[in-house]
């Protein structure tokens, strides 16, 4: 059992997984899990763990030591990593002696930097999730929901440190939004009078500041709805709802589980980690997508990302590693 000792937490630090499995949303909790799924996923392959494995999920500087050794990856937009003062690569596994010391800065404050760790985190977990929901008050170091802080101590059950994994540069994710995100649009489209859904994805909105991991709050051109009173639903991540101001919101990982106001679609799947890593002040675009072409595009997606677990030496394949 090795203990990692956090020396800076930045703005934010939290616990993440998977997320919760449905049941635990029938009965009224989140989803919860990691707002990135991508970089999570891939920085656990990097350190060849099961995808679902517990990781960091990082705002802002963090830096921490370890008490054995161990393996470690990062992951995130233009991530710089530090291994006892010298630069190391982000996208590989890293191994860590006992007493080294990491550093890992984002360049652009306010995205998610993700810190896979060779091993299990020894922390409770709530209806089969070990995130932590701060809104929640679940997940921890003592199960109140809180992120980590300056000082504290994390017990990890270590693996044996594997071959090194690293990602080529064609392989990391790209976070870029200058393509527009694709929508799979939803049956309370017909909500919308045609020319206001044109209007919506015809325009670009500004991420605002009103932004966290239960959703994004975007500013823009306005969308008029039917006033029409409506039951409250259940609520898929990625949902675009529009409240009576006409301004968009994008529900995240720790949406609530139900919600009332016109749904015009959902983002796709693949499209909602370009999503979590905007920062407030970036333009994001829509486009509309069938459900048949966006799965499609879905199964390509995941078959690229197999083609990369399988490209490398020593790789498992990902089915055997799935969640």
């Amino acid at each position: 059992m090795a203990e990692i000792t956090l020396l800076n937490s930045g703005l934010q630090t939290l616990v993440v997984d998977a997320g919760r499995q449905p049941q635990a949303q029938e009965i009224g909790f989140c989803a919860s899990g990691a707002v990135d799924l991508l970089s999570f996923e891939l920085v656990n392959w990097l350190c060849a763990n099961p995808l679902d494995t517990p990781a960091l999920e990082c705002i802002g500087e963090v830096v921490f030591s370890v008490s054995h050794a161990m393996e470690i990856a990062v992951g995130g937009p233009a991530v710089s990593v530090q291994q006892n003062g010298d630069e190391v690569s982000a996208w590989q596994s890293i191994n860590l002696a006992a007493g080294d010391t990491v550093t890992v800065s984002p360049r652009r404050l306010g995205t998610k930097s993700y810190i896979g760790l060779g091993g299990v985190l020894d922390l409770p977990a709530i209806k089969g999730s070990k995130t932590i929901v701060t809104r929640e008050g679940v997940g921890g170091i003592h199960n109140d929901g809180k992120s980590l802080q300056k000082d504290d101590t994390l017990p990890v059950a270590v693996h044996s440190i594997q071959a090194m994994r690293e990602l080529e540069a064609h392989e990391i994710p790209d976070y870029t939004l200058e393509t527009p995100l694709d929508v799979v649009v939803g049956y309370q489209q017909a909500r919308f009078d045609n020319w206001q859904q044109q209007l919506f994805f015809a325009s670009e909105y500004t991420v605002s500041n009103d932004i966290n991991r239960m959703g994004y709050r975007l500013t823009g051109q306005a969308i008029e709805v039917e006033p029409e009173e409506m039951y409250s639903e259940g609520i898929n991540c990625g949902a675009i709802q529009f409240p009576p101001d006409g301004q968009p919101i994008v529900m995240l990982a720790d949406r609530q589980t139900l919600g009332g106001y016109p749904k015009i679609g959902c983002v796709a799947d693949y499209d909602i980690y370009r999503l979590a890593q905007a920062v407030p002040g970036d333009v994001v675009t829509f486009r509309a997508i069938d459900a048949d072409n966006a799965r499609g595009k879905w199964l390509l997606w995941h078959r690229l990302e197999e083609l990369i677990f399988d490209s490398h030496p020593n790789s498992s394949h990902p089915e055997t590693e799935q969640r």
